[in-house]
């Protein structure tokens, strides 16, 4: 069987190589996406958390205001 030369002669190995230091547009940029991606989870979770903490102070002064007072 001959080789394929066409895939050979362009050093293909199946996925366009992705150049780092090349003035690309940052939106397609793999680092800045996962970087961003990071960020707004890590906003989402302190949200989350700020959320629960109130909703258990919350409760917290409603059993207090609601204990009778013997």
């Amino acid at each position: 069987m001959d080789k394929n030369v066409d895939f050979n002669s362009f050093n293909f190995n199946g996925f366009p190589q992705f150049d780092l230091n090349a003035d690309n547009d940052p939106m397609f940029n793999p680092i800045i996406q996962y970087e961003q991606a990071y960020m707004y989870y890590r906003y989402l979770s302190k949200q989350m958390e700020y959320k629960i903490k109130c909703k258990e102070y919350e409760n917290l002064c409603n059993n207090r205001n609601n204990r009778k007072i013997e």
